[in-house]
């Protein structure tokens, strides 16, 4: 059975609208979300402490990632083909392709990154790359407009 383009297109829109909904919801989660999703140390103390680090770049993160979804509807025809759409996500793709495989080289130096939730991490950003990868070939080839 052949997968269609346009599933994993959708796939990549859906994990980038996740990543927003997850680094909102941190926000209000406060430190231990933080923690748990891995924030640096300066991070988390900012969100014990109260103050407007950790939920500006909460928020600044939730924003491109929320940008990196609206790009991908527009590779997948779902609106309206956006300015410097093969660049965008030729860029995404590669942003999330290079984070899923940065843990192997880690993996062997720093064996305290191997744990369950990095695995299952560099596995999502590795699917967001290829939905990604494979917008940007759909956009490549689809007429303007």
């Amino acid at each position: 059975m052949k997968s269609s383009p346009t599933l994993w297109i959708f796939l990549a829109a859906a994990i980038a609208v996740f990543g927003v909904a997850i680094h909102l919801a941190a926000i209000v989660g406060g430190p231990s979300w933080y923690a748990f999703f891995g924030a640096p140390p300066r991070i988390v103390a900012s969100a014990r402490d109260g103050t407007w680090l950790a939920p500006v770049s909460a928020a600044g993160i939730a924003v491109l990632m929320g940008l990196c979804a609206v790009y991908a509807c527009s590779a997948a025809g779902l609106i309206r083909r956006l300015p410097l759409l093969l660049p965008a996500l030729a860029s995404i793709a590669t942003v999330c392709l290079v984070r899923a495989l940065i843990l192997i080289p880690l993996a062997f130096k720093h064996t305290e990154l191997l744990n369950t939730f990095e695995v299952v991490a560099a596995v999502v950003w590795a699917t967001a790359g290829v939905g990604f990868a494979l917008g940007f070939r759909t956009a490549r080839t689809r007429p303007n407009g």
